[in-house]
């Protein structure tokens, strides 16, 4: 018994001296995968990736992956300032990665701040000139600004880049078909892209709706009509019902709104477009 002794006290002693260790390995681990989980609440891993950055035990690079981790998590939770501030952090440590600006200048938009997503967005493409997602977002911002010729510009760069994205495709025949300078106009290519994007997605509405208007364009009023009712038919009771406030507010519609197709609201598309008037182009 008194030759065991000094091996227990042993024992013990080691235990309190190497039990903190233990214990913080298994909570790093633990932490680690919370932050690096994409299946967890926000919230969870808002709240782990926060354990580590204070833990003071990553390597530099570290902190960056994890500053990255913890604003993508609060992008998802709606925390846009939190999410702006740990992307800055993220940045500062790993100045080459571009998804860094490109999620910053995503944060910005959300709290509205235009010209800093602009500036973020041109960042991504000045570093990787093949990021489709950047030009697309930054198309939408020329676009608010008025400066259509710009939009123009960067949606035939997505089209170029990612020749199946149908929302630039739309977007791009759309301002080719209702630019408010005519002269910036071309209806054929309008009609081209559209029905491109169209054969990816057929049940958007809003897409026939430029199909449409780019007909118009294009001087086909018969084609411009049967595009019409078609994104009619495929937007149901609530298009049909916009279609008739649009037209009544623009004084071609007398009936009632109903959201009920009738030969009230065909003729009246058909007055539309004997007018060379297209849905919705005060919206771009």
């Amino acid at each position: 018994m008194f030759r065991s002794f000094p091996i227990f006290i042993c024992a013990v002693i080691a235990a309190f001296v190497f039990l903190p260790n233990i214990v913080f390995a298994q909570s790093f681990q633990t932490q680690s995968k919370h932050c690096n989980d994409p299946d967890a609440s926000a919230a969870l891993r808002i709240e782990a990736c926060g354990w580590l950055i204070h833990s003071g035990d990553l390597p530099d690079k570290g902190y960056g992956i994890v500053y990255r981790l913890r604003a993508l998590a609060q992008i998802e939770d709606g925390e846009y300032e939190a999410a702006v501030a740990d992307l800055t952090q993220a940045i500062s440590y790993d100045p080459k990665r571009v998804s860094n600006y490109f999620e910053r200048a995503s944060a910005y938009e959300n709290l509205d701040n235009y010209d800093r997503a602009f500036e973020d967005y041109n960042l991504v493409i000045s570093r990787d000139p093949k990021n489709a997602d950047a030009y697309y977002y930054r198309a939408g911002i020329f676009s608010d600004r008025d400066q259509l010729d710009l939009a123009i510009l960067d949606y035939r760069a997505v089209v170029r880049l990612n020749p199946k994205d149908s929302y630039a495709l739309n977007a791009l025949a759309w301002l080719l078909a209702i630019n408010p300078d005519r002269d910036e106009r071309n209806g054929k290519e309008a009609v081209v892209f559209a029905k491109k994007a169209i054969e990816l997605d057929p049940n958007d509405y809003e897409t026939w709706d430029t199909l449409a208007a780019a007909y118009v364009e294009d001087r086909q009023p018969e084609e411009a009509l049967k595009t019409y009712l078609k994104a009619q038919e495929v937007g149901g009771q609530e298009r049909i019902e916009g279609d008739q406030n649009w037209l009544s507010e623009n004084g071609y519609y007398s009936g009632t709104v109903d959201g009920i197709a009738s030969d009230a609201t065909t003729e009246a598309l058909k007055a539309c477009i004997a007018s060379s008037c297209q849905m919705y182009s005060e919206y771009y």
